[in-house]
């Protein structure tokens, strides 16, 4: 996604509900609403078209992209091969790269104890990018943070379940006791099991909302493990 504070502020709106997914951007409003005219908000809405946070419609301009159960499904698959790559790649940090991972879930702690969601969205993903980046796979890297962009608003959904917030720097705590111990294989089962968890309770909310996943899409693998190829023993 562009740097660029606009479309961030737009973006944000998205993250946090204002705009729920599927619906349309009405830019009179979002102008007024972020103090901008309407040619900086077009590029902006523009920025996230490409990103595919934004769809657009001719001669119905812009709306929330509404992702599928059958679309989440991909996504996850799609983050299950990106993250397992990237991880297996990491330098191993430096002891002050790993305080600031450290200082990431502290604030995803104090986020989820104090209910305060939007924070704990940007802190967990700030967690996680943090890591993602110590891989040189910057390509790779690039399109996971991109997924996350386009599922930020189902994220937020699930987040909204206490329990689920109450565990995310628990899962965290072991991520970085991984790390620490410079353990690759560890740090990818654990992440496996921390998005598993995150796409089974977005699975259900999205399945209740009446959109069940189609049989082609429920056999997408989900876990890094199930893309290994197995080697026969001799």
């Amino acid at each position: 996604m562009v740097n660029d504070p606009l479309v961030e502020s737009l973006y944000r709106l998205i993250r946090i509900g204002e705009l729920s997914p599927g619906q349309r951007v009405d830019q009179r409003v979002i102008s007024e609403r972020l103090g901008v005219s309407r040619t900086p908000l077009r590029e902006a809405l523009r920025a996230l078209a490409v990103d595919g946070i934004l769809t657009r419609t001719p001669n119905a301009g812009y709306a929330v992209a509404k992702v599928s159960a059958e679309d989440l499904l991909q996504y996850y698959s799609i983050r299950a091969f990106l993250e397992d790559q990237v991880l297996k790649t990491i330098e191993w940090p430096s002891a002050k790269e790993l305080n600031r991972l450290r200082r990431a879930n502290e604030r995803c702690r104090a986020a989820a104890e104090a209910g305060a969601l939007e924070d704990l969205l940007a802190a967990n993903r700030d967690f996680h990018t943090i890591m993602f980046r110590w891989s040189p796979l910057t390509i790779m890297v690039n399109e996971i943070e991109r997924i996350w962009r386009v599922t930020d608003p189902y994220r937020a959904l699930h987040l909204s379940n206490r329990d689920r917030r109450s565990n995310v720097a628990v899962d965290h705590d072991g991520m970085i006791e991984a790390v620490k111990a410079r353990d690759s294989a560890q740090l990818v089962r654990l992440q496996d099991d921390h998005r598993a968890t995150s796409r089974v309770l977005l699975q259900d909310m999205l399945r209740h909302g009446g959109m069940p996943e189609s049989a082609v899409a429920m056999t997408l693998p989900q876990f890094a493990t199930d893309m290994t190829p197995q080697v026969p023993v001799a």
